[in-house]
């Protein structure tokens, strides 16, 4: 049976399930937006996620009128009032009156007249101040806490930010963070070129525009895609226009080993961009193989096999291989604008624990290189914990690993470094981190 109730009300639920037991707010917004019109689902997406990119934001002007501190609300009050603020705050569409309206009736549902007076005497509190000012551009500068406050942050990465890499740097990436995220496609060569999709998705009322990063790449600007019968055809998937680049940082090779795969995207992508004529695709989620069989089916593309496995003993006979990539799974800092739950929940301790088993998985994949092979370690962090780090003490351990200068197409040189690669997000792509590592021969 499908969800029910309104865009606000399922709203509320997903950003309880999100903040309160740990869902993902992608899958939880796939399920729960079923049965509601088109218009309805867009703002049932732009409500769940706007919230939890500002959701510091929003209570901090809550907190400043409400008589209840906001850990002590009754359940779904905090989230209502949530919703509520983000409305007024930030669409333009919804008049104010609305949104206060609609929250008094969900709080009145939930709590009864008593948790309907409380919303209603905070958010009409809230409406007799001025909005706060926005942060100008320039200002904020190195002040951490400000930057972290105004953009919904944890101040331990904005301060680690500013240090690494600067205060432009950094304010551009919570900026990122916090815009509206587009879906990216990746074209499926074998079934059409990508002026052939665009032309046909565009037909259908689908508006694209094709991003430089991959030759493959189109990301779209009106209209969804994923109803259009050219995805079951496997014209095309879904795939950020960064991670399907990242194949292109290794010279072709026969087989290319894929580590933690699923649900296949690098291995589809390696094979699209001619990077390789198959790929062993390992991962140890079952669940998520079977989600890249079925790409797998669609995309026709039978050279990826699915390999159940776990990355850190692969069952592969070592030393043989000449392509390695290790995707690994990491804290997500470069895609907090389309995961924006993560900032609640990253640690500099889980960022530790990430690197150590990351280490793990590098020096396992290394351990299938041939002479003369290369390994592209990648990951969607920032950190340098789980970058530079990592391959610093893999080298340290591995003396007949060395780091190889990346040869990258023209459009992705100008963000290669020696043997490092990074994008750091911007309107066009999510934050990538790779190195490349070969065998000495």
């Amino acid at each position: 049976m499908p969800p029910r109730g309104s865009s606000r009300d399922r709203a509320v639920e997903v950003l309880r399930e999100v903040l309160e037991r740990g869902g993902r707010a992608t899958l939880l917004l796939s399920q729960r937006g079923r049965g509601l019109s088109a218009a309805d689902r867009d703002l049932f997406r732009e409500l769940v996620l706007g919230v939890l990119r500002w959701r510091a934001a929003l209570d901090a002007e809550i907190a400043s009128v409400s008589r209840v501190p906001l850990e002590r609300l009754a359940p779904k009050l905090r989230e209502i009032l949530e919703v509520a603020l983000y409305q007024i705050r930030h669409l333009d569409r919804i008049p104010d009156y609305a949104a206060v309206s609609e929250a008094v009736s969900q709080a009145r549902e939930s709590g009864g007249e008593g948790a309907s007076r409380l919303v209603n005497g905070v958010l009409r509190g809230i409406l007799l101040l001025p909005p706060p000012p926005p942060l100008p551009p320039g200002q904020g500068g190195s002040d951490a806490a400000a930057l972290s406050r105004h953009f919904s942050h944890p101040l331990f990465l904005v301060e680690r930010w500013l240090a690494r890499f600067g205060p432009d740097r950094t304010r551009g990436i919570l900026e990122t963070d916090n815009a509206p995220s587009a879906m990216d496609l990746m074209v499926n060569p074998r079934r059409g070129s990508r002026d052939g999709l665009a032309e046909a998705l565009l037909a259908e009322g689908v508006e694209t525009r094709p991003l430089p990063l991959s030759p493959l790449a189109l990301t779209c600007l009106k209209g969804n895609p994923l109803r259009s019968p050219l995805f079951a055809e496997g014209r095309f998937t879904v795939q950020d226009a960064g991670s399907q680049a990242l194949p292109l940082l290794l010279p072709p090779g026969e087989t290319l080993v894929d580590l933690a795969a699923a649900p296949g995207g690098k291995s589809f992508a390696a094979l699209a961009l001619g990077r390789t004529r198959r790929a062993l695709a390992l991962d140890r989620s079952v669940e998520r193989l079977r989600l890249l069989e079925e790409n797998r089916s669609r995309l026709g593309m039978p050279e990826v096999l699915p390999v159940a496995a776990d990355v850190s003993s692969p069952p592969l006979t070592p030393g043989r291989f000449d392509r390695v990539l290790f995707d690994a799974p990491c804290s997500g800092t470069g895609t907090l604008r389309k995961s924006p739950e993560i900032r609640y929940r990253i640690t500099p301790a889980a960022i530790e624990r990430l690197a150590a088993a990351q280490e793990t998985g590098l020096s396992a994949g290394a351990g299938l290189l041939a002479p003369g092979g290369l390994l592209l370690y990648a990951t969607c962090s920032l950190e340098q914990e789980e970058n530079e780090r990592v391959v610093l003490r893999v080298l340290e351990k591995e003396p007949s690993l060395a780091l190889a200068p990346i040869d990258a197409p023209e459009g992705l040189m100008p963000h290669v470094s020696g043997a490092l690669f990074r994008l750091f997000p911007d309107a066009e792509t999510d934050g990538f981190t790779a190195h490349l590592l070969c065998r000495r021969a």
